[in-house]
């Protein structure tokens, strides 16, 4: 059994892509797709018993030690949610980092290198 203490993981499917020049100091834009049920705790199943709360409750990106991205997500939000943003790439290439924490406390992270061709 795990201490109370203890962080637990939470691994998502992850889709990031960039659309743009993939360049030093361009402007890009972020297709993020993460692979999560979203399910809101309100719905019941077939034979009528209630459907447990699973959603995600943060979802940040960073790339290097520059936040780009933060939403707080709730009930609202559909399955496997999709986000459309746009920022600058910075002048080095670094780690994009895509994070999130559901409502339970579980975390996880995706890392990607940024690679400059």
């Amino acid at each position: 059994m795990k201490p109370e203490s203890m962080a637990q993981t939470l691994d998502l499917p992850v889709r990031l892509s960039l659309s743009g020049p993939v360049r030093p100091n361009a402007l890009v834009e972020v297709r993020l797709m993460l692979g999560h049920v979203m399910e809101t705790g309100f719905r019941h199943d077939s034979s009528g018993v209630q459907v447990t709360k699973d959603i995600l409750q943060f979802v940040k990106m960073h790339v290097g030690d520059a936040l780009v991205f933060e939403a707080e997500l709730g009930t609202g939000m559909a399955a496997n949610p999709m986000f459309f943003f746009s920022f600058t790439l910075p002048p080095q290439a670094v780690d994009i980092v895509v994070s999130w924490v559901d409502h339970q406390g579980r975390s996880g992270q995706m890392r990607r290198p940024l690679v400059y061709r």
